[in-house]
């Protein structure tokens, strides 16, 4: 899938939705990239054009974010 990134400030970037976990890091203009209607998330990069640039990666860790949240710590493995 396409990974797109958008430059906004942390207020739009809020405001469209995007999840942002260290908000006392970020500075006046962020970076959001996202990935189909599924992920929209604030961070600093870089990044990919596409998921399937990545490759193959192994789930490290699986937890509870929030209520009906998942959140899970994956490596990538390299080809």
């Amino acid at each position: 899938m396409k990974v797109s990134c958008e430059e906004m400030t942390f207020d739009e970037a809020k405001a469209s939705g995007a999840i942002g976990l260290f908000e006392n890091k970020y500075g006046d203009k962020v970076k959001v990239y996202t990935i189909g209607d599924f992920s929209k998330e604030i961070c600093g990069g870089p990044h990919v054009e596409h998921t399937g640039d990545m490759g193959t990666f192994k789930i490290k860790k699986e937890e509870a974010s929030s209520a009906g949240v998942r959140r899970i710590k994956a490596v990538l493995i390299k080809a």
